[in-house]
């Protein structure tokens, strides 16, 4: 990392406020910029189509142009119009699900986590990165086995939620790390419950795209997208009979205070009320 780009960061950072994930994804199309000609019009203009005008490029180049203190010369282009298509989120059957789940874990087992962590807990693919060994609730899981895990996730403006994993994914992390560290030792047991570990050490949000959408574009020979892992989860625990003010609790939805107080729900009774379901589901 050069000078200029440590600078940079720290002007994200320490001026701006930005949290990690944003400066991960500015760093990204940061490093694919010509430094010479970013006080070129014409260039900052072919950039940002190049990349169809993403928000997360604009962000990046807004930010930069003001770091630059070029933004009174440079104009950014306009953005997309609300004529345009929104994007449409596709249905991924279970059957496609099931595919993939085998599919990735053949790759590797830290693949085929990543999906299942994605698909079971609909997580967005910032949080995958943060998950660490502690974020589980282990010792309340090893009381029953057979119940879903308790997971902790720290989503966007750093607010926790809780969701859960099946006891099958448990078992496959548990028995991963107790071939490693025998956690029938009580004292393995305790650090292990309590490690700040990052469980697939440290990884981007750009990995844990390429894991799904590389994926599913190999397996089944079309592109799924992460967040449609967590529509075709939300709509699963529709089906179910989970009550849509729970899984919007779930799912962590920005309007999560206003769900909350408008319903009467908290989030410990939505997690009981979703855990109850899906045993009875089996």
């Amino acid at each position: 990392m050069d000078q200029e780009q440590e600078n940079f960061i720290a002007y994200l950072s320490l001026t701006k406020g930005l949290m990690d994930r944003s400066i991960e994804q500015y760093i990204y199309y940061y490093k694919k910029l010509d430094q010479a000609r970013i006080s070129d019009q014409n260039y900052i203009n072919q950039f940002i189509q190049k990349w169809h005008n993403n928000p997360i490029v604009r962000g990046m180049m807004l930010n930069l142009l003001e770091y630059k203190k070029l933004n009174k010369i440079i104009d950014m282009p306009p953005k997309k119009t609300g004529s345009e298509k929104k994007r449409i989120i596709r249905e991924v059957t279970d059957q496609e699900i099931h595919a993939m789940r085998d599919y990735l874990y053949d790759k590797s087992f830290k693949k085929g986590l990543i999906f299942d962590m994605i698909y079971q807990g609909a997580l967005r693919r910032s949080e995958i990165p943060t998950i660490r060994l502690n974020s589980f609730q282990w010792k309340q899981w090893l009381n029953n086995t057979d119940q879903p895990c308790h997971l902790i996730i720290l989503g966007k403006r750093d607010k926790e939620r809780t969701v859960l994993i099946n006891p099958e994914t448990a078992q496959k992390i548990f028995l991963h790390y107790d071939e490693k560290y025998d956690l029938s030792n009580n004292d393995n047991l305790d650090a292990f419950s309590n490690s700040p570990s990052l469980i697939f050490g440290k990884i981007s949000e750009r990995y844990v795209w390429d894991v799904v959408h590389k994926g599913s574009r190999r397996c089944l020979g079309r592109d799924i997208r992460t967040h449609e892992l967590r529509h075709a989860r939300a709509t699963e625990l529709e089906k179910m009979g989970v009550p849509i003010k729970d899984i919007k609790i779930y799912l962590g939805h920005s309007n999560l205070a206003t769900t909350e107080i408008y319903l009467h729900t908290s989030e410990k009774e939505s997690i009981a009320n979703i855990s109850e379901i899906i045993n009875q589901k089996g």
